[in-house]
């Protein structure tokens, strides 16, 4: 199983860089303008302007950082705290269980010791009257 998981992490991985590689190449390219249309918006990208690139260098940049960072600690904290808060509130009242259960039968728990020193004291009496010196 943990090899499947190493396997698909790298695949993941992979992809991730190959999609960010892509979107480099594409606003790198040295062909003509591009012109890209999002939500009726036209965007034209190209030529020698220093803005365009550098917003898009950011936006790649902070794409990076979202892939790599973000969705691992979003999956983290969103899986992993969960069931540590569901083990925590178990542990709790297990222990609360067993607390009121000591409360409950200390009187027994007594007896009984007290039954068990007696009886232990009563053996080695006898044995130690049966045991010639």
């Amino acid at each position: 199983m943990k090899t499947l998981f190493k396997i698909l992490f790298i695949g993941t991985a992979l992809m991730v860089l190959m999609a960010m590689f892509g979107g480099f190449a594409l606003l790198h390219h040295h062909g003509p303008d591009m012109h890209i249309v999002l939500d009726d918006g036209e965007f034209f990208l190209g030529g020698s302007d220093f803005g365009d690139w550098l917003g898009a260098s950011i936006g790649l940049f902070v794409a990076a950082v979202v892939c790599i960072v973000v969705v691992p600690l979003v999956l983290l904290l969103g899986v992993a705290l969960p069931l540590l808060i569901v083990g925590g509130v178990i542990a709790l009242v297990i222990a609360s269980l067993l607390g009121v259960g000591a409360v409950l039968g200390s009187p027994l728990i007594l007896l009984g010791l007290l039954f068990f020193v007696v009886l232990r004291n009563r053996r080695r009496a006898n044995a130690a009257r049966s045991t010639p010196v």
